[in-house]
């Protein structure tokens, strides 16, 4: 079910530069953080805000990943409130002004949450409300490959995900993993950052074996990284096989509890049930500064541990890691359950600079240049630097398709008419529309769009139906088909076309457009968290049937004036929402994004660094 990792430890010694780089982005990701709420002026008195304690759980995780196997064509949604983290990465990697770091949370400074459109350091993923980051790549996946097939060459790599245990709550999580469709992403890797702590608790049952389970019940492949070298160690002693029994069985809670207590307190906790005197000579034998340090050596954090997960990923299939961490790790207080939102006191940052290295009144100074961290940082700053992607010339967009629209018509009609029109009037630009619907397909009248361009798929699939007579919509799925087809679960048809509508910024696929047939029953997945999420460079059109409601808060939250229609079609006209055409008004294209494809992106006073 699960292919736990360990790592031998001979191999630990060729990390000692990548642990230096960890031990300055958490020093930086808690600077940042410190200086928003207690250095910089603050006239209202209200804390600013920002979470070390999230941020610092998974600096193991994150400097593993930059600085060993990622790739410029790798992209990576990093959970929310590990903004801090990324924000010190690209700062070393000098993707970032230093004049940035102290304006977190400012007025046009640093966003609290990655943001593609408002940070202007590399972002991949803007991941907005809990569930949307995690979700992202997974689409992002699939709309690189539909792009791949229908406009030529974007290349490939890996899409990682860095979530947080608690955003596994979130169903679009589940809709995401349970769809068909995902199960043969191999490119797709989660990376799960298991410190078992919501805001206000330990939370006493997040079972990685259940969560083990269903991943694998979906066709993933499950990596586990529970323990660290130091435990490890233990266990491989005399009495260690009762003592990792022993933790197996403990509750969350339970074992967060150890990583409050000394020496003396876990010498009288630790020895209990089966094996009891084995544990108890066990833990007598170890010095008291060892025994304290292996009760918080878990997984997530041993950088060998998580290179060794790296190197395992299956690309043949989607891949999730279950990396046990410690919320907090490093600074004071990383073994208290409510220290979600907890900053550090002006002691405590002295302290944890003086343990790391770092000098709190030159809080963003880098290593020397002659140190071997610094050319770690010059490699991989080198090896990660992007080239802006080869744009294609947009498809010359027809005036008029030869149709007038005469007497009374339905909506899905027109939109099943025009699609068709289009394959004859304007062949290259058809070729670049993807329709997707969640189950709609025949009831929003793309019975024949979906005959003639075919349904998309990661492989090619037999028609069992190809021969029937009777049979009139013909699902032909291969890779080079236009129309993808969902479950109901509409989260996922939100999240997937403004990944789609996103290609041209992403890969070059600029006219690569997806057209979103839905008959949703309410407002929820256009809500405000999620359109204000959906990339500002996403266009789409949303069709309803009749008697279906508009989601006007995706309108509301639109960032941008509608676009102007060079089709004269009824269906395409997004500048009236009740034109005499379409006397319901149940027909209405939501343009998101920004009516000029070739601006920059706004920076908002922050600069990339030299």
């Amino acid at each position: 079910m699960s292919s736990p990792v360990t790592t031998p430890p001979d191999t630990q010694d060729d990390f000692g530069v990548l642990r230096e780089v960890e031990s300055r982005v958490l020093w930086l990701s808690s600077a940042i953080t410190h200086h928003a709420n207690r250095v910089r002026a603050n006239t209202s008195g209200f804390k600013v805000g920002g979470h070390q304690a999230s941020s610092a759980s998974i600096v193991s995780i994150m400097t593993a990943l930059w600085f060993r196997p990622l790739r410029p064509q790798d992209r990576v949604s990093v959970k929310p409130r590990a903004s801090p983290v990324l924000q010190a990465i690209n700062y070393l990697l000098g993707e970032l002004d230093p004049s940035c770091l102290p304006r977190l949370r400012e007025f046009g400074g640093l966003q609290s949450y990655p943001s593609r459109s408002k940070d202007s350091d590399p972002v991949d993923c803007s991941p907005g409300s809990v569930g949307i980051g995690a979700t992202a790549p997974v689409w992002g996946a699939l709309s690189r490959r539909c792009a791949n097939a229908t406009v030529g060459d974007v290349g490939t790599g890996r899409q990682f995900s860095l979530v947080g245990d608690a955003e596994l709550d979130e169903g679009a999580v589940w809709e995401a993993v349970l769809d068909s469709a995902v199960g043969e992403l191999g490119e797709v890797v989660w990376v799960v950052d298991l410190n078992r702590q919501s805001l206000d608790r330990v939370v006493p049952d997040i079972a990685a074996e259940k969560l083990q389970g269903m991943f694998t019940a979906a066709r993933w492949q499950v990596i586990t990284l529970k323990y660290g070298r130091r435990l490890e160690e233990l266990f491989a002693r005399p009495g260690g096989e009762e003592l990792r029994r022993r933790i197996d069985a403990m509750t969350n809670p339970a074992y967060q509890r150890l990583l409050r207590c000394d020496a003396g307190q876990l010498r009288r906790r630790l020895p209990e049930g089966p094996g009891t005197d084995r544990i108890r000579a066990l833990v007598d034998q170890v010095e008291d500064s060892a025994l304290v340090a292996a009760m918080a050596n878990l997984g997530g954090h041993d950088l060998a541990a998580l290179d060794a997960a790296f190197s395992a990923i299956d690309d043949t299939r989607p891949t999730v890691i279950l990396a046990y961490t410690i919320k907090g790790h490093g600074p004071a207080g990383q073994e208290h359950p409510q220290n979600h939102s907890a900053l550090l006191t002006e002691e405590q940052l002295r302290e944890f600079a003086e343990r790391l290295g770092a000098d709190p009144a030159d809080p963003w100074r880098a290593f020397d240049e002659d140190g071997a961290a610094h050319e770690l940082y010059r490699r991989t700053a080198g090896r990660l630097r992007r080239s802006e992607p080869a744009h294609h010339a947009p498809s010359a967009v027809p005036v008029d398709i030869g149709r007038t629209p005469s007497g009374t018509a339905t909506t899905q009609a027109a939109l099943g008419r025009l699609l068709l029109d289009l394959t004859r009037a304007a062949p290259e630009l058809a070729a670049r529309v993807v329709t997707v619907s969640p189950d709609v397909s025949s009831s929003t009248n793309l019975g024949g769009w979906v005959n003639k361009v075919g349904v998309w798929s990661s492989i090619e699939r037999r028609d069992w139906f190809a021969d029937d007579a009777e049979t009139i919509l013909h699902w032909r799925e291969k890779p080079s088909g236009q129309h993808i087809e969902l479950g109901i679960a509409e989260t996922n048809l939100v999240g997937l076309i403004g990944e789609l509508g996103a290609c041209w910024s992403k890969w070059g696929s600029r006219s690569c457009r997806s057209a979103c047939c839905t008959t949703p029953s309410s407002n929820a997945p256009w809500n405000p968290g999620r359109s204000a999420s959906t990339p500002a460079d996403s266009p789409f059109w949303s069709v309803h049937p009749p008697g279906s409601r508009w989601p006007r808060k995706a309108v509301r939250t639109s960032r941008s004036r509608p676009r102007p229609s060079a089709w004269s079609s009824p269906v395409a006209s997004p500048t009236n929402r009740r034109s005499p055409s379409t006397p319901n008004g149940h027909c209405s294209p939501a343009w998101h994004g920004s009516a000029d494809r070739t601006a920059a992106p706004r920076t908002y006073g922050c600069r990339r660094g030299p």
